[in-house]
């Protein structure tokens, strides 16, 4: 009987003894993790994804921001402030050969640039010679533009005069006051644009060109998720899931959610909540992993090159740019 005894106390004991070590484990430090997208079609894209901002993983704190300039994502990325970023996908090529330790997880968003005319020309054969505004020179509206347009035989030096802006705010009033009658316009600019001024047509679907001349399933990739190598080799649980966050967002925008507009105005994403379901419908928004889009950027990386090496960062990057294949 008293071995019983005995033997009971002891696991007892025990038992306190393993609860006690349980109870004085310390809790697994929360990791912080910094996300920057861009203003406009890409904060959209996420609307969902920042709005509800669902646990991805336990341990993973996720602080996302919007930036209203490209540059301020840019310099973020080449010094290696941010750990997940959507940038232009020459941006993407660009860190990689300046060794700035991202790799490309996926794309959101495909081409969304239109060549518009508010004038009676409706081809774009009528345009040569005249004055085209676009945003930036060597900005990706002016690459994709130089590259289409060479492609179907016009020659880019002479056919056309390239007049560049600022950004959408400096060309979306310059079109409705009749100073630029032919542009290239991104959404969601131009959904303001046909909505004001109704007599403006679509001569080209960019996006459309580059699939029928580059036999490609989605188009130029205009918007890359790019992710510190890091954080991929450390934490790829985590990534792979706030992939699959990721995608459900991009869907939800695609679909024209309901609540898009009120979700996209609730973050502070600048377009016009009126605008947002317009902009929509040709945004072009749709996730897709690198493993299945890795060959459109083969593509549009090597067409970048042929354009201008000094666009991707000197070169074509090597297949370490991809997460994976």
């Amino acid at each position: 009987m008293k071995k019983k005894f005995a033997l009971i106390l002891s696991i007892i004991f025990a038992l306190g003894v393993f609860t006690q070590c349980s109870s004085n484990e310390q809790p697994k430090e929360t990791k912080n993790i910094k996300a920057v997208v861009p203003d406009g079609l890409t904060a959209m894209a996420t609307a969902k994804l920042m709005k509800e901002k669902p646990e991805v993983e336990k341990g993973y704190n996720i602080e996302y921001s919007i930036e209203k300039t490209p540059e301020n994502i840019v310099s973020e990325v080449l010094k290696g402030e941010t750990d997940i970023a959507i940038v232009p996908s020459n941006v993407a090529a660009t860190q990689y050969n300046k060794n700035a330790g991202y790799v490309i997880a996926g794309t959101i968003g495909w081409g969304s640039f239109y060549l518009v005319s508010a004038k009676s020309e409706s081809s774009l054969e009528q345009l040569k010679g005249k004055e085209i505004f676009n945003i930036g020179k060597g900005l990706t509206p002016d690459l994709i533009t130089k590259i289409v347009l060479k492609e179907k035989g016009y020659n880019i030096e002479s056919d056309f005069n390239f007049s560049y802006v600022n950004g959408v705010t400096e060309l979306t009033p310059a079109i409705m006051a009749g100073k630029a009658n032919y542009a290239v316009v991104p959404e969601p600019a131009l959904s303001q644009v046909l909505s004001k001024k109704q007599d403006t047509k679509i001569l080209m679907d960019f996006n459309e060109e580059w699939k029928k001349a580059y036999n490609s399933e989605y188009g130029f990739p205009q918007s890359t998720l790019i992710v510190k190598k890091d954080l991929v080799e450390q934490d790829n649980k985590f990534i792979q899931e706030f992939l699959n966050k990721l995608e459900e967002s991009c869907k939800f925008a695609s679909d024209n959610n309901y609540d898009l507009p009120s979700y996209c105005e609730e973050i502070g994403v600048s377009v016009n909540k009126d605008m947002v379901s317009k902009a929509v419908e040709k945004a072009n928004i749709k996730y897709v992993s690198i493993k299945d889009s890795y060959k459109e950027y083969n593509t549009y990386f090597n067409k970048l090159n042929d354009l201008d090496p000094k666009t991707i960062g000197g070169k074509v990057p090597d297949e370490g740019v991809y997460m994976e294949k």
